[in-house]
C-alpha cells in the first residue's frame, strides 16, 4: 500500500496543478469529450462509476453529454483518495447543481470505503489511476471493480502506455507505474474479464494512453 499512500500525497500537494495542466491546457478534457460522443456507451437510466476520479474530468464530460443528449435516469458515483481532487470535483458538481452525482473518499483497495449500495455498475471508468498503485495490487483492483459491475456491465480502463515521453512525465514527474497492451490485457483477464477490447483515442493521445473495454460473458446455462 506504500505507493499508494504516496500517490495520494503527490496528487494531494498537485491537486489544482493537475486540473490545469493536464485537462485543461494539455486538452485531456476534450479528448474525453471526443471519445465519448463518438461511442455508445451512453443511454437513459445508465449507473456509472468513475473509479479513480480525481478532480472528476471524466463523469463532468458525461454529464454534459448525458444532459445535451436528454437521456434521463444517469446516476453517477465517483470516488478518489486524494481529498484536495474531490474539493475541485464538489466545488464544480455545486455550481452546476449536479444532483444525480454523488463522490465519496474511497481507496479502490479497501472494500469497505464504499457504501454497500454502490454496485451494479452498467458502466464503470477508470482513468489513469491504475498507474499509481503498485503493480501487485492492481490484479486485486480489477477484481473488486468487475464485482461492482452488473450482469452486463463494462469496465472502460484508460491507461498509461510505456513510450519515451511517459517514462518522463508520468515515471519521474507523476511516479506512475506504465504498461504495455500485452501487460494489461493479461492483467483483466487474470481478474475474470473474457472480452477485453482495444480502443482507439485521437493520434495525439493514442501513443500515450490506452483504453480497453472489459467485460464478462453471461452464462445463460
Amino acid at each position: 500500500m506504500q505507493n499508494n499512500v504516496q500517490s495520494e500525497k503527490l496528487y494531494t500537494k498537485r491537486a489544482t496543478f493537475y486540473e490545469r495542466f493536464f485537462v485543461d491546457s494539455l486538452g485531456w478534457g476534450k479528448e474525453l469529450e471526443r471519445f465519448f460522443r463518438g461511442s455508445d456507451y451512453l443511454k437513459p437510466r445508465l449507473k456509472v462509476l468513475d473509479a479513480g476520479c480525481g478532480t472528476g474530468v471524466v463523469t463532468r464530460t458525461l454529464y454534459r453529454l448525458t444532459e445535451e443528449q436528454g437521456y434521463a435516469g444517469i446516476e453517477f458515483h465517483a470516488f478518489d483518495a486524494s481529498p484536495q481532487m474531490l474539493d475541485i470535483f464538489q466545488q464544480w458538481i455545486d455550481k452546476h447543481g449536479a444532483i444525480n452525482i454523488t463522490v465519496r473518499q474511497a481507496d479502490v483497495l479497501a472494500r469497505h470505503d464504499l457504501p454497500p449500495e454502490w454496485g451494479k455498475y452498467d458502466l464503470i471508468v477508470c482513468s489513469t489511476m491504475l498507474e499509481y498503485l503498485p503493480k501487485a495490487d492492481v490484479k486485486d483492483a480489477l477484481i473488486h471493480l468487475r464485482q461492482l459491475l452488473c450482469e452486463q456491465g463494462i469496465l472502460l480502463v484508460f491507461i498509461t502506455k510505456q513510450n519515451p515521453i511517459t517514462r518522463w512525465l508520468g515515471r519521474a514527474w507523476w511516479k506512475a507505474n506504465l504498461y504495455e497492451e500485452k501487460e494489461i490485457a493479461g492483467l483483466l483477464h487474470r481478474s475474470g474479464f473474457d472480452r477485453v477490447e482495444f480502443k482507439e483515442l485521437a493520434s495525439g493521445w493514442s501513443n500515450s494512453i490506452m483504453v480497453v473495454e472489459a467485460t464478462v460473458d453471461i452464462d445463460y446455462g
